[in-house]
């Protein structure tokens, strides 16, 4: 029985696609339409009516947002491995870059974050790090922000949540054991 009325179901599904629909965007987001798919167009918080039928849309949250940058094991420049994780904190100052130039913003800002902090503890010894937390964050953050400019995010802070020395046990394919330096490639 239902799937001879099913169709009744698909014909007043085609229907709604024809009637135009209100989006409601909160004051802390924005969002695009993608107008026939090809026409972009910025949405501001507030109310906005669209077509299903030729219409897309996306928002996003345009606030203060953070990303937690896994930690890993790196190299400083006087070769020394330590361990570090970061904290970046952005906000959205462009939704159009944000949302139709990028698939996954969390996922790229977490992606560009990683290769500017890692990149950036290789180009200082463990004694300037360590002796100077404050400048270092202003130097992380000021890389990250190079790394995602016209990404449509603004970085406020970038803060190394972990950071200690570390040995590094591995163990190869032949069972011999040691304690070696690993070089991460950044």
């Amino acid at each position: 029985m239902d799937k001879a009325l099913g169709w009744i179901g698909e014909i007043f599904q085609t229907l709604m696609k024809l009637l135009p629909w209100l989006v409601i965007v909160p004051a802390t987001h924005e969002g695009v339409a993608f107008v026939r798919g090809r026409h972009v167009r910025k949405w501001g918080p507030g109310l906005h009516w669209y077509w299903p039928v030729a219409t897309q849309y996306k928002t996003i949250a345009v606030v203060r947002q953070t990303q937690l940058i896994q930690s890993k094991v790196v190299m400083t420049k006087d070769k020394q491995t330590v361990i570090a994780g970061a904290l970046v904190t952005y906000f959205v100052d462009d939704v159009v870059s944000a949302l139709a130039k990028i698939a996954d913003l969390a996922s790229d800002v977490m992606e560009r974050s990683q290769g500017a902090i890692y990149e950036a503890i290789g180009k200082h010894t463990l004694e300037e790090i360590q002796s100077n937390r404050g400048a270092f964050r202003e130097i992380l953050t000021e890389r990250v922000g190079e790394s995602l400019n016209g990404y449509g995010v603004q970085i406020i802070q970038v803060q190394l949540t972990e950071f200690a020395p570390a040995r590094a046990l591995a163990i190869n394919t032949r069972g011999a054991i040691g304690h070696h330096a690993m070089w991460t490639g950044f």
